[in-house]
């Protein structure tokens, strides 16, 4: 596997494994996150010109996969409840994994890039997202508590800081 940067010209890619995220989450029972036209195309395209969102191509060559990446402090991450982070440091946060289920261990590959740029890093996932739960525990993150969108949708908070 490989992650690269997006694009403009990979919009249309990007969005078509929005849409392949959004089915394999209903085909779990997840209904609720990501409802139709979420992520959109123009906060996706400013994301994309801010060099966050990146992709992942198989060892086939074909990009399978896509997420949002960037060293800042989340607005959302600024307050928690049921629970507390357990580290303060700066940190990585990811967003946005959408896949077409043809890779196995993306989300690993992900994170240890990631790992790489910054040893903190901190995500979040709708209650319902149960495979992004697994993998998540998976990859050794602790559930830290709750954070709410800015929209108010609730999210369970996960966090995970590697050594150097």
């Amino acid at each position: 596997m490989e992650i690269e940067r997006a694009k403009i010209e990979n919009l249309e890619t990007i969005m078509s494994l929005y849409s392949e995220g959004r089915k394999i989450m209903r085909s779990c029972g997840n209904t609720e996150q990501w409802p139709e036209g979420y992520p959109d195309r123009k906060s996706t395209e400013e994301k994309i010109r801010k060099n966050s969102i990146y992709l992942v191509r198989g060892d086939d060559g074909i990009v399978h996969g896509t997420f949002y990446m960037a060293k800042e402090q989340d607005p959302s991450y600024s307050v928690i409840v049921n629970g507390s982070w357990e580290h303060d440091d700066e940190y990585i946060v990811i967003h946005r994994v959408a896949q077409d289920g043809n890779l196995h261990g993306m989300l690993e590959f992900i994170i240890s890039r990631a790992a790489a740029l910054c040893p903190y890093i901190r995500i979040d996932t709708h209650r319902d997202n149960v495979i992004m739960r697994h993998l998540l525990a998976r990859c050794g993150f602790r559930e830290s508590g709750t954070v709410f969108l800015e929209n108010g949708d609730e999210r369970l908070a996960f966090e995970r800081m590697f050594s150097r």
